[in-house]
């Protein structure tokens, strides 16, 4: 949720702006800040909630493509491939045995 000034603010059940950013710690001061959706109150910088977003973006790259020496424990196929035995099925991405660097590459199968 964006909140952009004091009504919204209040409307979200955040009572004042000393509140502090779940992600840098440090004092909510001004506007725009950036409420999570989930059951627990989180409030963040707007900067922060990028941060953030960008934080677990890389993490699940990595997570999904790891650096040498590591090797890939899981691969995404979808239901049609599991009922073909067909590694990815008809809409997979298939990642390149040559793209091995850093770049997010992949060609689509259709």
């Amino acid at each position: 949720m964006l909140i952009v000034n004091n009504e919204h603010r209040i409307a979200a059940g955040i009572k004042s702006l000393s509140k502090r950013c779940s992600y840098c710690r440090k004092p909510l001061k001004e506007y725009p800040l950036i409420m999570n959706d989930d059951a627990g109150l989180a409030v963040f910088h707007a900067a922060c909630a990028a941060a953030l977003a960008i934080d677990i973006q890389v993490d699940l790259y990595t997570f999904f493509r790891p650096p040498a020496p590591y090797h890939q424990f899981f691969v995404l196929t979808t239901q049609e491939a599991r009922r073909s035995d067909e590694q990815g099925g008809a809409h997979a991405v298939q990642i390149h045995q040559g793209d091995q660097g850093s770049s997010l590459e992949a060609s689509v199968h259709r």
